[in-house]
């Protein structure tokens, strides 16, 4: 499904392939953290979540790098080189976890010179297992607003200037995958 900012993509993730996931990651990536906003801060008001990183080499990574590459392949069109950052692995769970409007516009960690143009949130949870915890995205022109409980396992990709958020969750467990694919600066 493509939206005027975004891409939709229903990957064909199911249960038993999220848990093989959460398990592959629960085996490489032990160090849980509070997640941060800008850098290395925690602001429990803006985000209430915890995260792993996962590395850019995994299986895990390069399947949702395909994801990216066939996004941008059929729609954005963007100069792309590769993964900006790690693979976020993100966990909210319990009343009023949430990620609040933001950006993820930032220099990449991994290729200097480079920006994140595109990011990725691909969903773990079934909507079931939480209530609340939408995922919302402001189009660019500002007067329209995409709002979606994504499916397991399906991916939303998009500009990663679009202010986006995650609603507060009003009960459950909401599990994602995140990254950044980027490029040159846009001109």
């Amino acid at each position: 499904m493509v939206g005027s900012d975004y891409y939709y993509i229903p990957t064909g993730i199911d249960k038993k392939v999220a848990r093989h996931i959460i398990k592959t990651i629960d085996e490489i990536a032990t160090d849980e953290i509070d997640s941060m906003v800008s850098g290395d801060v925690v602001n429990k008001k803006l985000r209430n979540s915890t995260q792993r990183w996962i590395p850019t080499d995994n299986w895990i990574s390069g399947m949702m790098a395909h994801f990216i590459n066939e996004a941008n392949r059929a729609y954005f069109h963007f100069d792309l080189t590769g993964w900006a950052d790690k693979v976020q692995y993100t966990y909210y769970k319990g009343e009023k976890s949430h990620y609040a409007w933001h950006a993820d516009t930032l220099p990449s960690g991994l290729n200097p010179g480079d920006v994140r143009k595109l990011s990725i949130s691909l969903l773990l949870s079934d909507p079931e297992e939480y209530e609340g915890g939408e995922f919302q995205l402001l189009f660019r022109d500002r007067r329209q607003m995409f709002t979606v409980k994504p499916e397991l396992g399906s991916a939303v990709i998009f500009p990663s200037d679009a202010l986006h958020r995650v609603r507060p969750l009003r009960g459950g467990k909401r599990v994602s995958l995140v990254g950044w694919y980027g490029g040159p600066p846009l001109r």
